[in-house]
């Protein structure tokens, strides 16, 4: 079977597979969070920039079909063409083999496969512009410096980076391997009057940051700033986390084998255009070394540094390739690539039936903290609780205990489970009153909801997995906080986690 034959095939098993995750599990508390973007488009978030929001708007046809598997559709469909664009990428530096190969350790890595894959985040974009970014630097570093496609391969560069930063600030590590490489060995192209034009166009199309954080008093760099600025001593968890985060979401037999392609890169064995060699080590180290400094002193999250690793991929492919056309046999695929495709699906599924299935819960099993660090309770089943509050709130209405329609909350997490599938499916009217820190982007969104008034009631609604008294919380803006009505909920039979109802009287002003 040809290789464009099966990457097709690989392709639509993949796509298959996600496709089942994502319609199987609920949204987690990233991508929750991330819906309520697309609820009011802005030009920037407190958070991110904004074409995680427009890519759930396209996916979702203006938020009309909400479902988990519309709302993550834009990450199954980008991820399926990323898979072909990495091995169209191998296929021209090396040959169809290490194409093939390429497209499978894609596929078998969890950060370019699922969690950019499956799950709406901005990293999902961002990996799309990041793999339309590698194949026209490719075409940069190989072509003769003479011709419109030379030039219009730059201007497109400049589009494509900003579109990229347009979906997660690291897009910028674009244009800092690229001026790498530059720099130390294309210095001639400093004189080229199109690179200044990219670098104009790539600061046009990210101008909206900007603009939105001049309007904000630059909340964005303070807050991010404040996450990975270096100002305490050495933290070894941190670095840890970050290592060890960093092996498991590219898949650990994938990370030997880039280290094993990396240690061939540097005793000079594989053997594709010295350039694209270069340009592909400024693509991936420089982000993936800056963050593993940065953990040392501050907490970072291992799939900051996901995109680098393509370009290591893509490096490991063709030695691969390389391998087996050293060895004069016909090609097969190696044993670890396809213990690396059983390792993928075998702990998605596992994931899968952990989620729904598993009987209880793996966290804190104290009442009040019933299932505390269960990280599986995120995308369980939060339409019980939408049922059993709205059986609570009509009981409310028809005693006439109260007339609210309010539900608040004091955190982004949970509160964004709680906005999408506790308050919107009732009609009811969620808002998020607390610190800036806490609510995020509800700061902004609440603006253009119902105001709570003088007086009013309203519903604090918490659950065990992350508690938050509301005595503690509100006790100076309500007259009366009630206690609480408490919902068991079960899973395969066994407890699993606690949410608290407070009816809150009296609203008192902020």
């Amino acid at each position: 079977m040809i290789e464009k034959h099966k990457i097709l095939i690989l392709i639509c098993i993949a796509t298959l597979m996600r496709s089942i995750i994502a319609a199987t599990i609920g949204l987690g508390n990233d991508e929750v969070y991330y819906l309520t973007y697309a609820q009011h488009l802005q030009w920037n978030y407190f958070d991110h920039p904004p074409m995680v929001a427009l890519l759930i708007r396209l996916t979702t046809v203006n938020l009309l079909f909400t479902s988990e598997f519309f709302i993550r559709l834009g990450p199954i469909l980008l991820a399926a063409i990323n898979t072909y664009l990495i091995y169209g990428i191998c296929s021209k530096i090396k040959n169809e083999n290490a194409g093939f190969l390429a497209a499978l350790l894609f596929s078998c890595s969890f950060y370019s496969s699922i969690i950019a894959g499956v799950f709406i985040l901005p990293d999902a974009p961002q990996l799309f512009f990041w793999m339309v970014s590698i194949s026209l630097l490719i075409k940069i570093v190989s072509a003769i410096e003479t011709g419109k496609n030379f030039n219009y391969s730059i201007l497109m560069f400049g589009i494509v980076a900003g579109l990229c930063i347009m979906s997660k600030i690291h897009g910028v590590f674009l244009w800092i391997g690229f001026g790498l490489y530059i720099l130390f060995y294309k210095r001639c192209l400093l004189s080229n009057g199109y690179l200044y034009a990219s670098v104009i166009l790539s600061l046009v199309i990210i101008s909206p940051i900007l603009i939105w954080n001049i309007d904000n008093q630059f909340i964005t760099y303070t807050f991010h700033s404040n996450r990975v600025a270096i100002n305490r001593g050495i933290n070894p968890s941190s670095f840890f986390r970050e290592f060890l985060g960093g092996i498991f979401y590219n898949n650990p037999i994938n990370y030997f084998l880039i280290i094993t392609a990396l240690i061939a890169v540097y005793k000079n064995r594989i053997t594709i255009s010295i350039p694209i060699k270069r340009l592909l080590l400024l693509l991936s180290l420089p982000l993936i070394l800056l963050l593993f400094f940065i953990s040392l002193f501050r907490d970072t999250l291992p799939h900051w540094s996901g995109p680098a690793f393509v370009a290591l991929i893509i490096l490991t492919a063709c030695y691969l390739a390389e391998v087996a056309q050293d060895l004069n046999v016909n090609f097969r695929l190696p044993k670890l690539v396809v213990t690396s495709c059983v390792f993928i699906v075998f702990i998605s599924f596992t994931g899968i039936g952990l989620i729904n299935y598993y009987p209880g819960t793996i966290g804190n099993h104290q009442e009040e903290l019933l299932g505390k660090g269960d990280f599986t309770l995120d995308m369980y089943n939060w339409d019980f609780f939408k049922n059993e509050f709205d059986k609570i709130h009509t009981k409310d209405l028809q005693s006439r205990k109260t007339k609210t329609t309010f539900i608040i909350n004091n955190k982004w997490f949970p509160g964004s489970h709680i906005d999408n599938y506790i308050a919107q499916p009732l009609h009811l009217d969620f808002i998020a009153i607390g610190k800036l820190e806490d609510i995020h982007t509800y700061e902004w969104l609440n603006k253009y909801r119902k105001k709570i008034k003088m007086g009013d009631d309203a519903y604090f609604i918490t659950v065990s997995t992350n508690f938050q008294d509301p005595n503690e919380q509100y006790k100076l803006i309500f007259s009366k906080i009630n206690s609480p009505i408490i919902i068991k909920q079960f899973r395969n039979k066994k407890p699993v986690r606690n949410m608290f109802v407070y009816l809150l009287e009296g609203y008192k002003g902020r």
